[in-house]
């Protein structure tokens, strides 16, 4: 995605390039008609000032008037042909910067969902479209009026040459002074943009954590933040607001000065015998359209101004470099089984935290290794580098002996099923968010796999069984029961390499018993890696490997472990004297 305004816009002109001329040649065409026919209705006029009953004067009096009739039809329907070509791209436009949108968007690490609000991005994405689509329309409105400008000014030449230096010298002025305020205006948008994303960014936060807000009675404390957001908005739009309102009325008191000194002119050219009477009204009838128009130019100008503003603000988020790239010559993974090694891997995490330190690890294909450590001794970073949500500052991470910064990233994450503690289920049915595992799963596959997952019995209790809504993230679900539906698809997904990333620690033991048997069934010729607070869920690990302040300082089995006394055996007691007391 382009990093400003003008290049992502210039993106999808490029797209449109043959519409685009289409439409900007029927615009000429039709200012051309247009900017004629005042000049026939004129000659109608001078005609009727020296009237003489005869067969010439009335051809030549009908022949202006059809002329004239022609002229000013063409000039309505010709450009019309060219809005309707507007209306049949602009909807693609949309639907494209959307589409793109959201592709880049899907291209960023972890770490830049971590850092920003999903309300903020929404928003952004939003912007990015409305703005592209209201610019498209406002320079198709500015073209119109800038040929309607420049073929006046050539009919104003044809007419007198004494009328184009003056003129063109007004034009300049006029222009001048509307881009002057424009700069000011462009400023101002971009920050009532921001600020606008940043409140609907909170509104949509807020929405996204309700029960958290219920939980701590917390209303009052988000509407009082909100309330900061909205107040910093309502500044910056009352800024812009009286900055477009302050041009406007610069822009119109210009106008009708210079309408009244370009009259006081032609008269004087009249007076001199440089302009006939019918010309006097010709040329003041086209400067006061022209004069019009020329300010809308640059109020267009000034709207373009703004409209590129917020454009650049949601750049500004959207369009950053993602910080993790598949190589160019990176291959697609295929395997049926993983086996995983960590080679001199040395991570730290962008605020300077340093986790790990040439670490080397080797897990075998169909092993089952469990991680177990203090907090933030390495463990989810060690599965976060394994998906490659980070990349490591040297060593290698490697799958079946295949640097994973070699392999694309979609065919690494289709090789890797993981199961978390806090599953996230889409607010849609739980067929859906069943096949998630395997979009091309059929129905029978699906059913088969929630068996197999101890969560076709729950379903069928349901009214709509498999077409029951889960609501936002699952709520309606108890924690076991999103947990079955996650193994239901990772079943489905049938990956080689299987991650557990405190599966278990916030369900009940006799759920925790229950999805047990689901967990143990798809384990299976898997290699397996499970992060686990509660140790003894890790007693069937073939592996257990201890992790303190980013190094592995135990491994072994759960029983060697324990014989060894050190740190995994602290805390295997700590956890049984609490549960004894």
């Amino acid at each position: 995605m382009e990093k400003t305004a003008a290049k992502f816009i210039w993106h999808y002109i490029k797209i449109f390039k043959w519409f685009i001329l289409g439409m900007l040649s029927l615009l000429i065409i039709g200012q051309i008609c247009r900017q004629f026919a005042p000049y026939y209705l004129s000659r109608i006029f001078e005609a009727v000032s020296i009237f003489e009953d005869s067969p010439e004067m009335w051809q030549r009096i009908w022949t202006c008037v059809i002329l004239c009739f022609v002229l000013q039809f063409a000039g309505q329907i010709i450009p019309n042909l060219g809005f309707l070509i507007t209306a049949r791209i602009t909807p693609q436009l949309r639907t494209l910067v959307i589409r793109d949108s959201f592709d880049y968007v899907n291209k960023h690490s972890i770490a830049y969902f971590n850092e920003e609000m999903a309300g903020n991005i929404s928003n952004k994405v939003q912007q990015l479209q409305s703005n592209t689509y209201d610019l498209f329309r406002q320079s198709m409105d500015s073209s119109w009026t800038f040929f309607y400008v420049l073929i006046g000014l050539i009919v104003l030449s044809s007419t007198s040459l004494w009328l184009t230096p003056v003129f063109i010298l007004w034009a300049v002025i006029m222009v001048f002074i509307g881009f002057s305020m424009g700069k000011k205006l462009h400023k101002l948008s971009k920050d009532s943009g921001n600020k606008q994303s940043q409140a609907n960014g909170m509104i949509v936060d807020s929405i996204a954590n309700y029960s958290e807000i219920k939980s701590f009675a917390n209303f009052h404390f988000e509407r009082l933040n909100l309330l900061k957001a909205l107040r910093m908005l309502r500044k910056a739009e009352s800024k812009e607001e009286q900055g477009r309102a302050g041009i406007i009325v610069v822009m119109h008191s210009s106008v009708v000065f210079s309408m009244f000194f370009f009259l006081l002119y032609t008269i004087w050219l009249f007076s001199k015998h440089l302009l006939s009477a019918a010309d006097v009204i010709f040329v003041n009838t086209l400067f006061m359209s022209m004069g019009g128009a020329v300010f809308n130019i640059s109020w267009n100008y000034n709207n373009l101004m703004r409209i590129l503003g917020r454009i650049n603000a949601a750049l500004e988020t959207l369009a950053v470099e993602p910080e993790i790239k598949d190589n160019p010559k990176a291959q697609k993974l295929v395997a049926s089984k993983a086996e995983i090694s960590f080679e001199n891997v040395c991570f730290s995490y962008h605020d300077g935290r340093k986790i790990f330190d040439n670490l080397s690890v080797k897990i075998k294909a169909g092993e089952k290794v469990g991680l177990v450590g203090a907090s933030g001794a390495g463990k989810s970073t060690f599965i976060k580098l394994l998906s490659r949500y980070f990349d490591i500052n040297s060593g290698s991470i490697k799958i079946n002996g295949v640097d994973i910064r070699n392999i694309t990233q979609d065919s690494l994450h289709k090789h890797i099923a993981t199961i978390p503690q806090d599953v996230c289920l889409f607010n849609r049915t739980l067929y859906d968010n069943i096949r998630y595992g395997k979009t091309t799963a059929s129905e029978k596959e699906i059913v088969a796999a929630a068996k197999k997952a101890s969560a076709d019995e729950f379903i069928q209790k349901l009214p709509d069984k498999y077409q029951t809504k889960v609501g936002d993230r699952g709520v309606i679900l108890s924690g076991g029961e999103r947990q079955r539906i996650a193994i239901a698809r990772a079943i489905l997904k049938n990956a080689p390499l299987l991650v557990f990333d405190e599966a278990t620690s916030a369900l009940d033991s006799e759920s925790e018993k229950q999805i047990q048997k689901s967990l143990s069934l798809l384990m299976q010729g898997k290699t397996v890696i499970a992060i686990a607070h509660r140790l003894s869920t890790l007693r069937e690990m073939d592996r257990i490997l201890v992790f303190d302040k980013g190094k592995i300082v135990e491994e072994g089995t759960h029983l060697s472990l324990l014989r060894q006394k050190g740190i995994y055996a602290k805390l295997y007691k700590m956890q049984a004297d609490g549960f004894l007391s």
